[in-house]
């Protein structure tokens, strides 16, 4: 084939000259899968049965729904959706180690079947791996190519294409473990020490007051005395630069300071019902007005139990198709195909109903009055939550006059038992909202004149991390620090 292979094609002779390759790049582990005859840019590349493989490693964003559910309890639709996810960093590797970042990667997640493929696979170069291409694989069938799927810290993904595998290389692939979502793909794990680096670095923070302050844009020191003065702290004690970014703060790892139990995890909008279609009107029927005159809407949420301020239930649910009492032993289907809301299941696949699944508060009437889609909260959890320190903070008045005078209000000290804590997934942060272990603590203020001054606040909270993290990690390690 003319100009093959390009620049992106890669040999290697073992498993440990993939690793060596892979650990020069950052990587932390790999996807690996040995890529069938058919398997190009055209037909898609299958990884998984379940969607959690990608969605546990990779940071992806997917493609929301929007305010187009149904505000009653049931709704019918002719067809099922396709949900996709885009990568947020997705890079081919060249021979000599260069990336070369890719437009726009999806994984295609069908729920019907169900499974998830990678699709477009072109780089902003207007370039892509040779071998992926149909002419390739037409004319090339026999060629044994391997998918390498690496993980860095945080979520980015860097991939390989290897082609001319060698026997003995397709038999070091086929014993390395295989993936827990995944009967096709095989798992790599590479150890950068990115913990035990971390762990260093607080070592010598904790246990001490330090002054409240944040870094700049350009890393100067500046004092900080509000809300945010704990985390902000904490990044300038690491020489973090304060920053939104959905990877972790450091080395791929999210850290999270508290100074109570009470913690808020995530805080995403609704993107259903009333509430996203018209905020006025939601704050008009389901609130409350306070002295001012403001509409307000507050009150602990928790899944399956009425809220006696809001008159509004939290609910998990998922829509199949209705089915109808045959006779005491038998069901049919519909005759129109209607799809019902029925509790959440957490028995059966997520990715069987990726299209299917939502949270939602419903009035007494069941109305919709607000609602999230699985995406809007897959979006605000993921890679960025897989490894998380937990940090106690204790933030008190400044005593040192001096320090005052220049902006220094507080001093905050940082517990040196540490909470750390890693893999998580859809389905544990599902459960535990199903569960009330995560709540929604709403705080929403429509202004009586004023609409610059109206808030929308959705607070997803735990009332005590150090229970709640059992339930949404499936590692947790209490560590002592020592500096």
């Amino acid at each position: 084939m003319s100009g093959f292979p390009s620049d992106f094609e890669h040999r290697a002779s073992s498993v440990s000259d993939i690793s060596t390759m892979l650990t020069s790049l950052g990587a932390d582990q790999a996807v690996l899968k040995m890529l069938p005859k058919n398997a190009n840019d055209k037909n898609q590349i299958y990884i998984a049965s379940d969607f959690g493989l990608l969605y546990d490693l990779f940071g992806l964003t997917l493609a929301e729904r929007g305010a187009s559910t149904s505000e009653t309890k049931g709704r019918s639709e002719p067809g099922r959706r396709i949900p996709e996810a885009v990568f947020d960093s997705f890079a081919w590797v060249r021979r000599d180690g260069s990336l070369v970042e890719a437009k726009r990667v999806k994984a295609i997640i069908y729920p019907q079947y169900p499974e998830a493929r990678l699709s477009g696979f072109q780089t902003v170069e207007n370039t892509m791996p040779q071998s992926l291409s149909v002419a390739f694989t037409k004319s090339n069938g026999e060629t044994k190519r391997l998918l390498v799927l690496g993980h860095l810290p945080g979520g980015a993904c860097v991939a390989l294409i290897y082609f001319d595998i060698s026997a003995e290389l397709e038999r070091e692939v086929a014993i390395l473990p295989g993936c827990d979502r995944s009967k096709v793909c095989k798992r790599l794990v590479l150890e950068q020490g990115s913990s035990k680096k971390l762990e260093r670095l607080l070592a010598d923070v904790v246990g001490r007051p330090l002054r409240g302050c944040r870094l700049d844009v350009y890393g100067t020191t500046l004092p900080f005395s509000g809300t945010q003065v704990c985390g902000y702290t904490l990044e300038h004690a690491l020489g973090i630069v304060p920053n939104s970014a959905m990877d972790g703060d450091i080395y791929g790892i999210e850290l999270k300071t508290h100074t109570q139990l009470k913690v808020t995890l995530f805080t995403p909008e609704p993107d259903m019902g009333l509430y996203a279609r018209n905020f006025k009107e939601f704050m008009e029927q389901y609130g409350y007005r306070d002295a001012d005159g403001d509409y307000r809407l507050t009150g602990i949420h928790r899944s399956r139990e009425r809220c006696a301020k809001s008159g509004l239930t939290l609910r998990v649910r998922e829509f199949r198709v209705y089915e109808i009492e045959k006779n005491k032993t038998d069901w049919i289907r519909s005759e129109n195909g209607d799809r019902r809301p029925f509790p959440y299941d957490f028995s059966t696949s997520l990715t069987s109903k990726m299209d299917a699944v939502e949270v939602v508060l419903e009035d007494d009437n069941g109305v919709v009055a607000a609602g999230w889609s699985l995406e809007r909260l897959l979006n605000c959890w993921g890679a960025k939550h897989n490894e998380v320190v937990y940090i106690s903070a204790r933030k008190e008045n400044n005593p040192d006059a001096d320090d005052q005078k220049g902006g220094y209000e507080h001093l905050v000290t940082f517990e040196p038992t540490v909470m750390w804590c890693k893999n998580t997934s859809a389905e544990r942060m599902l459960k535990a909202i199903n569960d009330g272990v995560i709540f929604l603590d709403p705080a929403p203020k429509l202004h009586a004149s004023d609409p610059s001054k109206n808030k929308r606040r959705a607070q997803w909270r735990v009332n005590d991390i150090t229970k709640a993290v059992h339930a949404l990690y499936s590692n947790v390690e209490f560590k002592k620090l020592n500096s």
